[in-house]
């Protein structure tokens, strides 16, 4: 009988030992032909439901990439019958946790490489002659209702001399690898890939880029790992390395351009030639800080995303500013500029008093639109950190509310905690008493102008009421933005005035929207046959005055008081 004892507890504890079933990834690029994009092999492994049916999704949507399916080809199953529900669902039909393998290709949806005036490339699987770069949900399909499973991953064969690189290769913070994880990749290769490696707090940073990007990649590395380590000195968090892919855009006629996207453990930077790394650490931070807002901090909404963006994107650009303050990487100067230039960006929006339903209905189709949020909840944070400091007497600020999120947050496993907008609401009544709920119907839900005081953070930072001429750039320049030919042209406004006519093909110009500071230049071609283009300037000014406001920091601070503002503004 005791023997019958140990034999059965022996059987439990290799029960309790054996390895957990994983979804098995493997991925590889075809040999190209000559230039011409390559195109991609996935392979996947794994068991069937215990039911004998199980539902298979193949890439579908991400941002504004729509029937990513459209890229997936050849699609193979060992191991189950497989039927189509719908162009993006295979239903696989087998035997009880039956071992299954799938196979597919996926092809690029890019023609030409991305251009700077389309802002980032999420049409879907970028894949070029000479480089290729790789979001996981343009990529890879998973068996529905496994986002949480282990899984794993391995290179498949490459071209020969072709490098990649991508955060699936690190650990996630002592815990295996899931499905979901696979999806939130980011990877990138090319020929000659250049990867660097830099220390940081907690892990190492791994930088990655095609040849011939326009800047000191080992001056940018450092910086980058100087932002990265900063910022987790700030949450105190995170033990794991980080992954940083750069890839390029096509020159604009005109100006620069740069953008990105945070993956949680990863970040994908895009720019064209002229971008200037200062402005990319700028994009670097804020897309950093997403590793904690939203994703560490609550659980993301099933509503669309796009409703609650001003906490998840509005938050993130307070933050940016607040940790490089904090840390000294930036001047007050620098600190207080980023949050200004949101300010006067919001203020020129004419969509800044638009509710949550217009954001959701045109996010991914009107630039204003998806601007918004992250105007709007910038100032709803400066808004909130103002008004806690106040009701504790200068005890706790905004860092306080953040950071028992991310604790209360913590102790929820497989992302069953709060949402994040009742998290949020918990956390400043628990930190200051301070009810949240109507301002986040007042501002985020309806709308309403967001106001700050005048005079903030023990009067070293001032939002200021100027009365100024109201913008007004005389014609359509972001329709005329999508081709680069002038439309809606005002008759008797400002750009008419200058000599700008309809039809006219823009060859450079030089428009800040809101800004009356600066005059707006152009150089246009008003004939088809015409081979000089014509200088056109003139100053943006409406016909009626505006009051708006201007963040800036308090008139006549000395260096000292300077720096003293600055740890104020950094939360210290």
């Amino acid at each position: 009988m005791i023997r019958a004892l140990v034999t059965a507890a022996a059987a439990i504890a290799l029960l309790g030992a054996a390895k957990a079933p994983t979804v098995d990834y493997r991925l590889g690029v075809e040999t190209p032909p000559a230039g011409k994009p390559p195109v991609l092999d996935v392979e996947m492994r794994f068991r069937g439901d215990t039911d004998g049916e199980t539902r298979l999704q193949l890439p579908d949507h991400w941002a504004s990439g729509k029937d990513l399916w459209r890229y997936v080809s050849d699609v193979r199953v060992d191991g189950a019958a497989a039927a189509e529900d719908g162009p993006a669902v295979r239903i696989l039909r087998h035997k009880p946790g039956a071992k299954i393998t799938l196979r597919y290709r996926v092809q690029t949806a890019y023609d030409t490489d991305p251009a700077g005036v389309d802002g980032n490339p999420y049409k879907g699987p970028l894949i070029r002659p000479g480089w290729v770069s790789l979001m996981g949900n343009f990529v890879f399909a998973a068996p529905e209702g496994r986002d949480e499973q282990p899984a794993t991953f391995r290179w498949g064969k490459l071209p020969k001399g072709w490098r990649l690189a991508s955060d699936l290769e690190h650990g996630r913070m002592g815990r295996p690898m899931s499905v979901d994880d696979i999806a939130q990749s980011i990877t990138v290769g090319a020929p000659n890939l250049t990867v660097i490696e830099r220390p940081i707090a907690g892990g190492t940073l791994r930088f990655a880029a095609p040849a011939g990007a326009p800047f000191d990649q080992t001056a940018f590395a450092d910086d980058m790992a100087k932002v990265v380590s900063a910022q987790r000195a700030f949450w105190n968090d995170l033990n794991e390395p980080y992954f940083v892919a750069y890839l390029p855009l096509t020159p604009k006629p005109s100006g620069s351009s740069n953008g990105g996207t945070g993956r949680g453990d990863g970040f994908v930077l895009y720019g064209t030639p002229n971008a200037a790394p200062d402005r990319i650490r700028w994009t670097l931070a804020h897309e950093h800080v997403h590793t904690w807002i939203p994703m560490r901090i609550g659980r993301r909404m099933d509503e669309p995303e796009a409703r609650y963006y001003w906490l998840s994107e509005g938050f993130t650009e307070f933050y940016t500013a607040r940790t490089l303050l904090r840390a000294g990487l930036v001047t007050p100067e620098q600190g207080v500029g980023y949050w200004a230039e949101g300010m006067a960006r919001y203020e020129a929006n004419p969509l800044r008093t638009a509710p949550a339903a217009r954001i959701i209905s045109d996010f991914w189709t009107d630039p204003n639109a998806q601007r918004l949020p992250y105007q709007r909840g910038m100032l709803l944070a400066l808004k909130w950190d103002d008004e806690i400091r106040r009701k504790t007497g200068g005890k706790a600020d905004l860092d306080d509310v953040m950071l028992r999120m991310r604790d209360h947050n913590a102790q929820f496993p497989g992302g069953q905690g709060p949402d994040l907008v009742t998290g949020l609401v918990s956390a400043a009544w628990a930190v200051a008493q301070i009810d949240l709920r109507p301002d986040i119907a007042k501002y985020a839900d309806g709308g309403a102008y967001v106001d700050l005081p005048a005079h903030m953070f023990d009067g070293c930072l001032d939002a200021r009421v100027t009365t100024s001429p109201a913008f007004d750039a005389g014609f359509d320049y972001i329709g005329s933005a999508k081709d680069m030919v002038v439309r809606g042209v005002r008759q008797g406004g400002p750009a008419w005035n200058a000599g700008l006519r309809d039809g006219a093909r823009i060859t450079k110009i030089t428009l800040t929207p809101g800004d009356t500071s600066r005059e707006i230049v152009m150089a246009v071609l008003p004939n088809l046959g015409q081979a000089t283009p014509q200088a056109i300037r003139y100053w943006p000014y409406g016909d009626n005055d505006v009051a708006t406001r201007k963040l800036q920091l308090a008139v006549g601070l000395s260096e000292v008081e300077k720096t003293a503002c600055a740890r104020k503004l950094g939360g210290l």
